[in-house]
């Protein structure tokens, strides 16, 4: 079922809250947390970064973050809340992050997924990512990570 309700925009301020309480359940599970409301806070006022949320009328239901560089960027986190999930959220957040990248001349998108997270991968296989490369002890010199990429660029 895809979610048409939901409302892609940039998050504000007072979004970074639920959004590093969401990190911390969905995303940085056993591993600490990085991603607290400060640190979230800091990366939507950074300049070479989108911080972006998917909401059903008022609820935050999910985000994305996009680091830009020259010619590549980097989805740093994405998460959408379990009960919405298969709706089509986290694909229009990607969607929408994609097409900004596009428009600012990236070439390719890079993605970190921990290995253990098999729906995420199979989530951005379906997206077009393919893994590039795999790196033992990525997280907390513990947990695998593969690392996935995506030519984005329009085919002619």
């Amino acid at each position: 079922m895809i979610y048409h309700d939901s409302k892609i925009e940039f998050a504000s301020l007072a979004d970074a809250t639920e959004i590093a309480l969401l990190s911390r359940e969905y995303i940085e599970y056993n591993l600490g947390w990085e991603y607290t409301p400060q640190k979230i806070a800091q990366l939507i006022r950074h300049e070479a970064k989108n911080v972006v949320v998917a909401r059903d009328k008022q609820q935050l239901v999910g985000f994305g973050i996009m680091t830009y560089r020259e010619e590549e960027a980097n989805l740093d986190l994405l998460a959408v809340r379990l009960q919405h999930r298969h709706r089509g959220v986290g694909r229009r957040i990607v969607n929408w992050l994609e097409k900004v990248a596009l428009t600012a001349g990236i070439i390719t998108i890079y993605v970190q997924v921990r290995e253990i997270n098999t729906g995420a991968i199979k989530f951005y296989q379906r997206l077009g990512y393919r893994v590039v490369k795999q790196h033992h002890g990525y997280y907390q010199g513990r947990e695998t990570a593969l690392f996935m990429a995506k030519d984005i660029r329009r085919r002619q």
